[in-house]
Parts: structure tokens; sequence; C-alpha cells
């Protein structure tokens, strides 16, 4: 997500926060959609008649079917034996260990296995998958879609005390992800849009910094990662389509951020860049001050627009690029993200020991706007490893 705030330059584009997150198993036995088993988070030890360790039914759930230990130590799976500790194996899983396992780029969860049998999906924050026909209303909440997750993120009408604004993000029975929009004048300015969003990763911030606005872990384990170990990125969209009945101020777009160090393990990373793209947006907005061309970023080719080195008051330096034949109110192919930063990279000498974040996929909404957004699916790729939406049951 990106903020806007008033830029000093001549053409009053408005900037802000992300949000965040970071990788690690859920309470409850969750893990993340690569198979990593939870495990115990401390399961007591004991002997009883019906006692032996669970076995993971699945893997990817990481809870035990066996279950931890019960009381007197038995497992409620049954069989025979000696209780230990209340560990599970995950067939598809990873290791056994005492209060959670920690995932690749991510903190230690603080959960173990579920008693009584395999539950729910759970990420770090206790959310289960979300299911067809499953919305959220409430401002930054989000549905847990595996390894990404959708937002209600209406941070611009909350810091503006906006209660007119109604906004939700649903998922729809043909498995499509949603979001509605309907707000006011609440006095915006072009400074503070709504963005309701996809985000895959972790916000660029850090997680006690007053910029979040998304979850403080990473929704996935494949992000961040340092430029230099980067050799694909890539977005995969199937029909995005926004619909308005009042287009007055609005975008869609994706974008990524990059920090100076890894947010899931420094308090303070230091946000670096955001790097953005639009695919639509209302009439009239801001002329292009930049010049240069990014042909070989996908199913489209885009050009610069806009740059800063003092974007958000200085806090980071910003990229805005454009679609060539935009602007769209339907986008359907696929974006190289890798290009997009090895552009700024080498136009712009920046850093591979900067860190990606996070990707994201979203529309800003301003003042007297009201429409829709669907996209019928989406794939995020880092490094050949692809992640679509995973669903519960």
């Amino acid at each position: 997500m990106w903020r806007w705030l008033v830029h000093a330059a001549s053409d009053g584009r408005l900037n802000g926060a992300g949000s965040g997150g970071t990788n690690g198993v859920g309470s409850g036995g969750s893990s993340t959609s690569g198979g990593s088993s939870g495990t115990s988070s401390g399961g007591a030890v004991g002997t009883g008649s019906g006692g032996s360790s669970g076995t993971a039914s699945g893997g990817a759930s990481g809870t035990a079917s066996g279950g931890s230990n019960g009381s007197g130590g038995a497992n409620s799976g049954g069989g025979s034996g000696t209780a230990s500790g209340g560990s599970g194996t995950a067939s598809g899983g990873s290791g056994t260990g005492t209060g959670g396992r920690a995932n690749t780029g991510g903190s230690t969860g603080s959960g173990g296995a579920a008693t009584g049998g395999a539950g729910p999906k759970v990420d770090m924050g206790g959310i289960p998958l979300a299911k067809p026909g499953d919305m959220t209303n409430v401002s930054r909440k989000y549905l847990n879609l595996g390894e990404m997750r959708v937002i209600n993120n209406r941070w611009g009408s909350d810091e503006l005390n906006c209660a007119g604004t109604t906004q939700r993000v649903f998922i729809g029975t043909d498995g499509s992800l949603n979001w509605e929009f309907n707000r006011p004048a609440c006095g915006g300015a072009k400074a503070k849009p709504d963005y309701p969003e996809i985000e895959f990763g972790v916000a660029p911030f850090g997680a006690t910094n007053s910029l979040l606005t998304t979850p403080a872990f990473s929704s996935t384990m494949v992000l961040p990662k340092q430029v230099k170990d980067l050799t694909s990125a890539s977005i995969l969209i199937d029909t995005l389509q926004i619909s308005l009945q009042k287009p007055t101020i609005w975008n869609i777009n994706f974008e990524i951020w990059l920090s100076q160090k890894n947010p899931l393990t420094d308090p303070n990373p230091g946000v670096y860049a955001e790097i953005i793209a639009f695919w639509g947006w209302e009439n009239g907005r801001w002329p292009c001050d930049k010049s240069g061309n990014l042909a070989n970023a996908g199913s489209h080719s885009y050009h610069m627009c806009h740059q800063s080195d003092t974007w958000a008051d200085g806090k980071w330096r910003f990229y805005n690029f454009n679609v060539d034949n935009g602007p769209l109110t339907t986008f359907n192919g696929t974006v190289n993200v890798k290009a997009f930063i090895d552009y700024v990279v080498k136009t712009y000498g920046l850093s591979t020991d900067l860190w990606l974040t996070r990707m994201e996929v979203g529309s800003e909404i301003d003042d007297n706007t009201q429409g829709s957004v669907k996209i019928k699916n989406i794939t995020f790729e880092v490094n050949g490893t692809s992640k679509k939406p995973e669903f519960g049951m």
C-alpha cells in the first residue's frame, strides 16, 4: 500500500505508508502453505494407557491428528505407549520442537499443535483460511489466503475520522477476490486515500512503526529477500476489473517496497523506496514530469512518470510508472516485477543489498468515489516459487 502525502513539488502527488507482517507459524498449530508443521507449545509429558504421539494427517496444516497430550499423558488419538511431549510428526511438514517452529525468514510461532485432532489452518495472527463467501467490513481486518491476504485497508478514512465511508473485502462464491467501496467527502484532498488490497509479503517499516497499517508478520515464506538474491519476481493477474459508479479520485495499481534491512529481524529496517505502476486512474491526474521507457515488463509496456528522493516528507524515495496504453479499467496479464527493480537499480544507482519486502495489488480510493474491484485469480512468483490463493473448507 502507498500513502499519499502532500509533495513539495508542483504536482501535488501524495503518498503514505504501507503495512506489513512477518512469517511464522500461527497459534493453534498452523503453518504457511509450504507444508511446515507447527509443533506443540509445551505438551506435558506423561504416561497413560492410551498415549502415543500424533501424526499429522496432511503436513500442510501442521496440526497433529493424534493431538497433543491429554490429561494423564494419553494422546487423544489412542494407541498405547508413553506420550513424548505432545509432539506430532507431519507427513509433509518439518521438525518438532517446544514452542513452535520458525518459518524461513519469519519469526517463531507462539502456538503448537491443537489438542484433539486436526483443526483449521491459521496464520500467525490466528486467522483461518478464508472460504468462498467470507467477508469483512472491519477496517484493517483481512481474509487469509495462505501466503497472501486481502486487506480491508481504509487507513485514510480512519485518520480523517470519516465514519461515512463503507468498504468491505470478500471472496466470491466463484473464488474471485473482491472489494467494494463508497467514500463520501472526507476531506482527503488526494492526501489520505483508502487502499483495499492484496498483500504478498510484509511492510518495510518495522513491526512497531506507527506507519504500519497491515499485519506485522509476513504472509509468505518467500519474502523478504535481498535484491541481489532475486533471479525472478512476477505477478500474474487473471482479469482485474474496476467498476465505478462515482469515478472521482481513484486508481488501480501494483507496487513493491524496498528496505535497507530485513523488517522481520530488525525493528528499524529503514524503509528506502516505493515503486508503483498505475494501470488505471481518473481523468485529470497529474501530468508526468519524468521520461524513460520500460518495454520488457511483462505483457505490457510502461513509462516513467514521476520520481522523488524526498517522498513522504523525506521518509523514502518514490518511483512512479504508468502503463503505456492507460488508463485502463481492466488489466489482464503478467507483470515482470524484477524488470522494474532492475530499471530503478540501474537508472538511479540503488544498492542490491536492499530488501524486497512485499508486492501489493490494490486500488486507491479517495473522496466522492464509489465502485468495486473483482480479480478472477492472481499468482505471485519469486525465484521460481509461485503462490496462488488458498481457501479453507
